[in-house]
């Protein structure tokens, strides 16, 4: 009974009142009262995470969620946010799900001593608005921790006309707020998650595009979509392929006065729907028609229309964006969770924490909870990522047989063959285990299922897929397989000559000029005349011929040398 006594006595001077509210949850005056000791960070965070096993362990999710996102938030702070003001500090601790929401949506791409500089300017400037609209400055602070690249919203129209810098953080905030506090938002900002602000927040429209919006465009959502076809199209521009933006400045009014072609009227589009407080992207996708883009925008929380501007008699590819958390492409899987709003469901949610404990066993050796919690995850809802590919590290950990390792990746691929590149992604994962233990066909045949499935609706993977199976060939230097093998990919691409060309021969005629393996890249060109049929002076047989010349050309200099 004394030991008990004495720990409850150490426990209760190093953390005032810690072991009394922790059954009752998180609120404000635990907050208060926890910071208001001063205490260590180091050691708290510690001292959540053994609550957070606990509870777990209990099977009481919500407190264990609450204890460990306490311990990652202190661990955080003691590394990078130091200078998080004391009232911040409490108002997340005091509200455990916007720090759930904040401790979920963190990348490890994020820049978090600027997340945590940017989220302590907003609550020195404005503590009761951010108390207010929490997930409105996490995402301007997870958003504007970097900078946008100089591709970013499209590619198409120079620094000179576009600057891309986001503004001051803090004014950019304030700036919400008085939009919000004066009706001028289409939604309800403050039941947007940060997952939907992001892409309302990612903006270059400045003042003047704010104030000429505002007086001289009648914006509802039920019109949004109309912004696009707005914008008129400049035909002579396509005409004479110049399609880089060259007029007299990219301010939005210009666009709408002078026209564009589709990369100008998707920027018009989504910036008109920001400005008015509707989160909004732009996509772009490359088909066997040519280049194209066009928009998405949020109808309300958790409905999204992604077709603004797609042509739906083109074959275009599905579309990319830009993810401004990280600035680099969005998965289809991030897109669609969008879409489907799966991320607001509370079998998501707890898949998330199960995952979220997974990692914390895995990184502490303990293996067999890890793999439990990983498996729980999973069980709830299958479609997050992070959860699988923890589940696959565990099982190579813990020296599952290879058999069992292929059948979790098999079981995988089936959670995700609703979402493309992920699918892609574990595929390729599978067939490099099957081609390093010898299994070449199986991994052929799991190679070929692929090519087949999305040939027609995202020939870029499928392409991508025909290209690895060929390298693989002129890797085992069997030039007759690779010939075989090149007809008859070819032959599933013929409705897209000009991409395949573009996706598959060139790269694979490329590969074949650096190695020593062969020295007849021209059959390659032969097979694919062949194959493609190309008209008699069609663009497709005019860049045959093209590369049939370079090649000519590349071996007459190597023979000479």
């Amino acid at each position: 009974m004394s030991r008990f006594i004495l720990f409850i006595f150490s426990f209760f001077i190093a953390a005032p009142l810690f072991g009394q509210k922790q059954k009752t949850g998180f609120d404000a005056a635990f907050a208060k009262e926890f910071f208001g000791g001063n205490p260590n960070l180091k050691e708290s965070s510690d001292r959540f995470l053994k609550e957070a096993f606990d509870a777990y362990s209990a099977s009481d999710l919500d407190f264990a969620s609450q204890n460990l996102c306490a311990s990652k938030f202190l661990g955080i702070i003691d590394e990078y946010g130091k200078g998080l003001p004391q009232g911040a500090r409490e108002y997340f601790f005091a509200n455990p799900s916007v720090l759930e929401e904040f401790i979920f949506i963190l990348s490890p791409k994020d820049n978090l001593k600027n997340v945590f500089k940017i989220l302590s300017d907003i609550w020195a400037a404005d503590a009761e608005n951010f108390a207010k609209y929490p997930r409105l400055a996490i995402a301007i602070a997870i958003v504007f921790d970097t900078q946008p690249f100089l591709n970013w919203p499209h590619a198409q129209v120079s620094e000179e006309f576009l600057k891309r810098e986001l503004p001051n953080p803090v004014e950019s905030f304030k700036m919400w707020v008085a939009q919000r506090a004066k009706g001028r938002l289409l939604l309800q900002t403050e039941r947007l998650s940060v997952e939907e602000l992001k892409y309302m927040v990612a903006s270059l429209a400045t003042d003047e595009d704010r104030e000429w919006v505002r007086r001289s465009v009648s914006v509802n959502i039920s019109n949004i979509e109309k912004l696009y076809a707005s914008v008129p199209y400049d035909y002579a521009r396509l005409k004479a392929q110049a399609y880089n933006w060259s007029g007299e400045d990219y301010r939005l009014k210009t666009i709408k006065a002078v026209g564009g072609i589709c990369t100008d009227q998707s920027y018009y589009m989504t910036e008109v729907a920001k400005i008015c407080g509707v989160p909004a992207f732009i996509f772009s996708g490359a088909g066997a028609d040519g280049f194209h883009a066009w928009g998405a925008y949020m109808l309300k929380p958790g409905v999204w229309n992604f077709d603004v501007g797609r042509y739906e008699e083109s074959r275009f590819v599905t579309g990319h964006t830009i993810d401004p958390q990280t600035w680099e492409h969005a998965s289809d899987h991030s897109l669609e969770s969008l879409r489907e709003s799966f991320r607001r469901n509370g079998k998501y949610r707890a898949n998330q924490i199960h995952t979220m404990f997974a990692g914390e066993f895995a990184s502490k050796d303990m293996t067999a909870k890890a793999e439990a919690a990983a498996k729980a995850a999973i069980l709830q809802d299958s479609r997050n990522i992070d959860s699988w590919m923890l589940l696959l590290r565990i099982a190579e950990d813990a020296g599952k047989s290879e058999s069992q390792i292929c059948a979790l990746y098999e079981n995988a691929i089936k959670a995700f063959s609703r979402y493309p590149d992920i699918d892609a992604h574990l595929r390729t994962l599978l067939i490099k285990r099957y081609r390093d233990a010898g299994k070449d066909a199986l991994a052929e045949k799991l190679s070929g299922s692929m090519i087949v499935k999305t040939k027609s609706s995202r020939p870029d993977i499928a392409m991508s897929f025909a290209r690895a199976e060929l390298e693989s060939d002129i890797a085992s230097g069997n030039a007759d397989k690779l010939y075989s093998s090149y007809k008859r990919l070819l032959s599933g691409f013929r409705r897209d000559g000009a991409m395949c060309f573009k996706g598959i021969t060139i790269p694979i005629i490329n590969r074949l000029l650096a190695v020593d393996n062969f020295k007849d890249p021209e059959q390659i060109i032969k097979i694919t005349r062949q194959v493609l049929k190309p008209a008699k002076n069609s663009t497709l047989d005019a860049n045959i011929s093209a590369v049939e010349s370079q090649v000519a050309q590349i071996k007459a200099s190597n023979s000479e040398e």
